[in-house]
């Protein structure tokens, strides 16, 4: 079974748990830290997935850097990972809780990429008429990548990318030249 699948099947009880108790939006923003302390020290995460290093040390280092910073129900969880030698997951579990977070609040992640960094006003305006076509509430990232020469290119979600950008434009323009000068 995959790590995305048990994360799951831990995720999914810490919501449900959650909603129980009334603490949804604060098991959330333990997640999210969670999440953030993975991506930004690589370091710990190996650590979490280190085979060699005893389940107590992890648990003992989740302790120190969690412990009075998250709500008693993630620190339940982290207690339950451990316990199963499943410390591994443990960046797993917070990005598939945050999936299903955001479901369940009808919130999309949007990635904007332009060639340029937008005006807030441009970004608002783009914001609020993707919000408006989904019907969601719209959590935008920005990205400039110059080589798009211009435009702007949306991914929304995982499989859905908008791709208005003057490189792609020009890119249907010398494949349909080709395909004239074959004819």
């Amino acid at each position: 079974m995959s790590d995305r699948n048990v994360a799951y099947r831990y995720a999914k009880p810490l919501i449900d748990l959650s909603i129980e108790r009334g603490i949804l939006d604060n098991v959330y923003q333990d997640m999210q830290l969670v999440h953030q302390v993975c991506d930004e020290n690589p370091e710990f995460a190996a650590i979490l997935k280190n085979p060699i290093i005893r389940g107590y040390k992890k648990m003992g280092i989740l302790k120190a850097l969690f412990a009075n910073k998250v709500n008693q129900l993630t620190m339940s969880l982290f207690d339950i990972l451990s316990r199963r030698d499943r410390e591994g997951i443990l960046e797993s579990v917070s990005f598939s809780f945050v999936e299903q977070y955001n479901i369940l609040k009808n919130i999309q992640k949007v990635t904007l990429v332009s060639a340029i960094e937008l005006s807030q006003d441009l970004k608002k305006e783009l914001k609020e008429k993707v919000a408006s076509q989904l019907g969601k509430t719209i959590i935008m990232e920005e990205k400039v990548d110059e080589a798009l020469i211009g435009g702007f290119l949306l991914k929304v979600g995982n499989d859905q990318i908008i791709d208005n950008s003057i490189r792609s434009q020009l890119q249907r323009l010398k494949v349909e030249f080709a395909k004239s000068i074959q004819n």
